[in-house]
């Protein structure tokens, strides 16, 4: 029987909102890890207004490499830590050049050009409460700034905010009906940082439905849904006018998000403890943010063992266990 228990699963390279949560209901087992790189390019082709409403202000470029490290502390407790690189480019004739036309408010991010660097930290705690039908995983993640960066301009690598995500992941092998196939989901309450007298919150949705084709190939399909409770809308004909100084400083931090994202993805097994990848993603709808017209991911994966030779050689996963889930998300702001 084919062993669906994926050992690892790509954080998203998103600019802080909304983040891609992917979904981790299995574990390794104690002392074994993963470590992953990955590259990745985005392109946003259009904003979208407050009533979903498409409008071409200029187009956006974003390239980011990630490292990514999950560890299993227990056989049902895992940590993981990930800091993403990222560059933005815009090119397009509504760059954010002046604060308002203020001479004194120069922003440099939107001169057609690539600007970016060391984004957010990536925490995560994870503790799985269940195994006998459905897997069932309960997190909590962290999302910290790495150091202070720019915030105003389409091409600002983030929004350089805390938030923190409380939620749960479930996974099921769809055996006896498709033994080669899983589902996997994940729900997260997220509470962001406050910032111009807004503390944006939000639901992050995912599902996942992966199938194995042979033990070295597998597939993946999902979608993954951003939901905001408050902040800002973009409503057409006023934005930005109708904002205040502090808000339209801050109106990629602030806004009221909703994004409908779908991807696809598959992995290819070159070792045993070796996977590469590849995904693409893009957005169906959306509000208040910008909607990505392609995501492209390709990336390693590793397993790695603190055990002992002879406790590796009884505990290393099979190829069908190392099938990596990867987020085909894009940045966004």
């Amino acid at each position: 029987m084919y062993s669906l228990k994926p050992s690892f699963s790509l954080v998203a390279l998103a600019v802080s909102v909304p983040w891609c949560v992917h979904a981790q209901a299995w574990i390794n087992p104690k002392d074994q890890g993963t470590v992953s790189l990955l590259y990745q390019y985005g392109f946003d082709r259009y904003h979208v207004l407050s009533q979903g409403e498409v409008v071409d202000r200029g187009h956006t470029s974003l390239q980011a490499t990630m490292l990514d490290v999950d560890y299993s502390l227990t056989d049902r407790l895992a940590v993981r830590v990930a800091l993403p690189f990222i560059e933005g480019k815009y090119t397009g004739t509504q760059p954010h050049l002046l604060v308002r036309g203020q001479p004194d408010t120069i922003v440099e991010l939107d001169d057609g050009r690539y600007h970016g660097g060391l984004q957010d930290f990536r925490f995560d705690v994870r503790y799985n409460v269940s195994q006998k039908y459905l897997m069932v995983t309960p997190f909590f993640q962290a999302i910290v700034p790495s150091h202070d960066y720019p915030t105003l301009g389409h091409g600002a690598a983030g929004t350089d905010q805390r938030e923190y995500r409380v939620g749960v992941n479930f996974g099921r092998q769809l055996d006896p009906w498709l033994r080669k196939a899983y589902v996997q989901g994940r729900y997260a309450f997220g509470m962001v940082q406050e910032t111009a007298h807004v503390a944006p919150k939000r639901s992050y949705v995912e599902f996942q439905l992966g199938y194995i084709l042979s033990r070295r190939l597998s597939v993946q399909g999902s979608t993954v849904w951003t939901h905001s409770y408050n902040g800002i809308d973009f409503i057409n004909g006023l934005f930005p006018n109708n904002l205040t100084e502090e808000q339209y400083l801050n109106h990629d931090r602030i806004s009221r998000i909703n994004l409908l994202d779908v991807g696809a993805s598959s992995t290819y097994a070159i070792t045993r403890k070796t996977n590469l990848f590849a995904g693409w993603g893009r957005s169906i709808s959306g509000t208040n943010t910008h909607l990505r017209a392609i995501v492209l991911t390709v990336g390693v994966t590793t397993n790695f063992s603190a055990r002992s030779r002879e406790e590796k050689a009884s505990a290393l996963p099979s190829s069908e266990s190392k099938k990596a889930l990867v987020c085909t998300c894009a940045q966004s702001k």
